[in-house]
């Protein structure tokens, strides 16, 4: 059986995609304390430029805004990655011969645009104001409204794979 482009594409990019990730959750550790239990995530969902400025500063009193801002810019390129990775996938499985794993594939296809497009949203509006040290009420809001939608749609999109590769298995298994 040989392996089409879309799907070296797929394992390419999605494990790749993967990897940084693993990479980014990591370095959370060092961003979190009192102020942001939840590392670079309390970030991302601090509604107000109040709060965005209080992680912030506490990041700058632990020495640690640097690698925030480094964090944040490897989100960027995760964000592309992984997206580029599951979109595949999707299509991929949307191919399929049977309809179940064609119907996921359309909705693991829909799920890695909105990750995309909600999560670029969501950190460009962290990274101006994590580069700028100024927290904005306009861009944490729009950050914190985007996050449980990158959240929803990257749980639909990774979990989805999981489940069209389990049953790709199963039926090459039956075959």
């Amino acid at each position: 059986m040989t392996e089409t482009l879309l799907e070296k594409r797929f394992w390419r990019y999605w494990l790749g995609g993967l990897l940084i990730l693993a990479i980014m959750i990591a370095m959370n550790p060092w961003f979190t304390n009192d102020v942001s239990p939840w590392g670079i995530r309390d970030h991302q969902s601090a509604a107000t430029a109040l709060r965005v400025d209080a992680i912030q500063a506490a990041w700058q009193a632990a020495g640690v805004m640097d690698l925030a801002r480094f964090g944040i810019a490897l989100d960027l390129v995760y964000i592309g990655i992984y997206s580029f990775g599951a979109y595949c996938g999707g299509r991929l499985f949307a191919q399929s011969e049977k309809l179940s794993l064609r119907r996921l594939g359309w909705v693991i296809v829909a799920a890695a645009l909105v990750v995309g497009v909600a999560d670029y949203v969501e950190t460009t509006c962290q990274f101006v104001q994590a580069m700028t040290f100024e927290g904005s009420d306009v861009l944490a809001g729009v950050a914190s409204t985007a996050q449980p939608i990158k959240s929803t749609a990257f749980l639909t999109s990774f979990f989805g794979l999981l489940a069209a590769l389990l049953l790709r298995r199963m039926a090459r298994a039956r075959a």
